[in-house]
């Protein structure tokens, strides 16, 4: 049976957890296609998916230095009320898209709505949380190059 490894072609089911709270999982007939080793999925996930075939089921305990790292306050902004586009109304706890600091588009949450500023934070939702993914591989397809095979020449 083929067994995951750089450059395979993998579908597989997940659910992930932090603590006892179930944070994601695929829905329902609609598995997660990636090529490992590419830089898809957060390491720690990579790591421990290495090596399963087909039809394995495992737990991989993943953290936060192999997942999404740990909160910093560099991803944490306050942006004048002046700088928020007209009419734009926010408050604690909504989710709004915006650019990180490194100039990224990203998703952050609001945090704080003060008379004059609104701060968001753009750190990762799952930053600083030990994660619990268990995943269920579907299919597994390693590829081998047409040019990667040897020829032998009559002399």
């Amino acid at each position: 049976m083929t067994v995951i490894k750089n450059g395979s072609e993998v579908t597989f089911a997940y659910r992930i957890f932090s603590g006892e709270e179930l944070m994601d999982e695929t829905l329902p007939g609609q598995p997660l296609m990636y090529i490992h080793g590419e830089g898809y999925l957060i390491p720690g996930l990579e790591k421990g998916m290495k090596g399963l075939r087909a039809g394995d089921k495992k737990t991989i305990i993943v953290q936060p230095e192999e997942g999404y790292g740990m909160p910093t306050a560099d991803n944490i902004v306050c942006v004048p009320k002046d700088k928020i586009p007209k009419g734009a109304v926010y408050h604690e706890g909504d989710r709004i898209p915006g650019t990180s600091p490194e100039g990224e588009m990203r998703v952050g949450k609001v945090t704080k709505v003060d008379k004059d500023s609104v701060t968001i934070d753009f750190n990762h939702e799952l930053a600083g949380r030990t994660l619990q993914f268990e995943v269920e591989i579907i299919k597994v397809v390693n590829k081998t190059s047409k040019h990667s095979k040897k020829t032998k020449r009559k002399r």
